[in-house]
């Protein structure tokens, strides 16, 4: 099923009008209201470095504030000339509170000297919906060039200067249904439309028929746990669990991030594991608590520090035991014997998790030795990028930058 009611994630009227009148010309029975009906105050800072990232914060602040459905939209003019400028920033691009016509004008005085011949561009609008079950996206991209002039009166933003590929004018010249039909947010709308109506009709995507793969989801649900963003810890959790085997494994990926984000992040997400879980399978026993064996921690603890660490597990152990033995102690008893070894999930995904967490909490001194430590333990580099990519889409590019260096950085001392 999907809600009778979604919420656009935009405060821009025109983005509001049309995207309604593209949803309404779909026959979709579904009330669409603006954000500001719901959360008069909106306002979200675009960070992202991609339109998918911006999209995902916009559906993501909609979501927590409001617990309703929401669209969220985020497009651009991409011109090839100016290497895909001004892309995420095209609303902005003559300044922070640029008019449009400031935008265009920047946008021809960029492209004085450029040929006919070498102004093309995309716009391209992706689309990102969520609620409390699932997140989609989709993308729409129409092809055209910059004239040299304005032209029209219909739409907004750079309208007046684009021309569709197979047109002789521009956007500004069309009428809105006319636009609507082949415009990029219409071609990304029609595309979503569809996993919507799959949705409604349970023949894709269906609640309980596509669960997440594990190691996506458990990583998912580990960096959501310790950023503290409720729902994609909910998503995560609703998206993958469809047995207890699949609680156990979800309950041992946010049992360690204690570890990282300290014992109220982790029992915040424990607590939000529970509610889910017993919403999805009606009653779960959790598994109780496992007998303090401080020999068997010490000893399994070393073992998996030697086999992630391997030739600096020494040098690592003696340099932190002359700035704290505690520390160094602890380190080997309670965050790898204790919980790191636990045999309930295998080390790759843990470690794969703890990757995932370091990168999104900025620590990284800590994720080099992870990252390198999960190659060491039979982590592929695709396994790596993976994860990397999974935390771009949750916490931007620059956190899943993070990952990508290092086992670029890794792989060519290797070779």
């Amino acid at each position: 099923m999907i809600p009778s009611t979604i919420v656009l994630a935009t405060s821009n009227q025109h983005k509001v009008d049309e995207l309604r009148a593209i949803l309404e010309a779909h026959g979709l029975d579904i009330n669409i209201i603006p954000v500001t009906d719901v959360w008069p105050e909106y306002h979200v800072d675009e960070t992202g470095s991609t339109f998918e990232e911006n999209a995902m914060l916009k559906a993501l602040a909609v979501f927590e504030h409001t617990g309703m459905a929401v669209l969220a939209d985020d497009s651009g003019l991409e011109v090839k000339a100016l290497h895909g400028a001004p892309g995420v920033i095209s609303a902005r691009y003559a300044g922070e509170h640029a008019t449009d016509a400031e935008n265009r004008r920047k946008l021809l005085a960029a492209l004085t000297t450029t040929p006919d011949a070498d102004r093309q561009a995309q716009f391209r609008c992706v689309l990102c919906y969520m609620d409390g079950v699932r997140v989609l996206f989709d993308e729409g991209i129409v092809h055209g060039t910059i004239s040299r002039e304005e032209r029209g009166a219909q739409g907004f933003g750079y309208d007046p200067l684009f021309i569709p590929d197979g047109h002789a004018r521009s956007f500004a010249e069309f009428d809105p249904q006319e636009k609507n039909a082949m415009s990029h947010r219409g071609r990304a709308t029609a595309s979503l439309l569809q996993q919507l109506h799959a949705l409604a009709h349970e023949t894709g995507h269906a609640y309980r028929t596509d669960p997440l793969p594990t190691t996506d989801a458990l990583i998912m649900a580990s960096v959501a746990a310790v950023t503290q963003h409720v729902a994609q810890l909910r998503t995560a959790i609703s998206l993958f669990v469809r047995t207890s085997d699949d609680a156990m494994l979800m309950y041992e990926a946010l049992l360690q991030a204690y570890l990282f984000a300290g014992f109220p992040a982790a029992l915040d997400a424990l607590l939000i594991l529970d509610e889910e879980c017993t919403a999805i399978l009606g009653t779960i026993a959790w598994p109780p608590a496992a007998p303090f064996d401080q020999q068997m921690f010490q000893e399994r603890g070393a073992a998996l520090c030697e086999r992630i660490y391997e030739g600096v597990y020494e040098r690592m152990i003696q340099r932190l035991g002359t700035v704290s033995p505690d520390l160094a102690q602890w380190m080997i008893i309670e965050g790898y014997g204790k919980t790191l070894a636990r045999p309930q999930l295998d080390t790759i995904r843990r470690e794969l998790c703890n990757v995932a967490v370091l990168a999104a909490l900025g620590r990284d001194q800590q994720l080099y030795s992870h990252v390198r430590g999960a190659l060491r333990i039979g982590a592929t580099h695709e396994d790596l990028r993976a994860c990397a990519d999974i935390v771009m889409e949750q916490c931007g590019k620059a956190a899943g930058l993070r990952i990508e260096r290092i086992v670029d950085q890794l792989l060519g001392d290797r070779s």
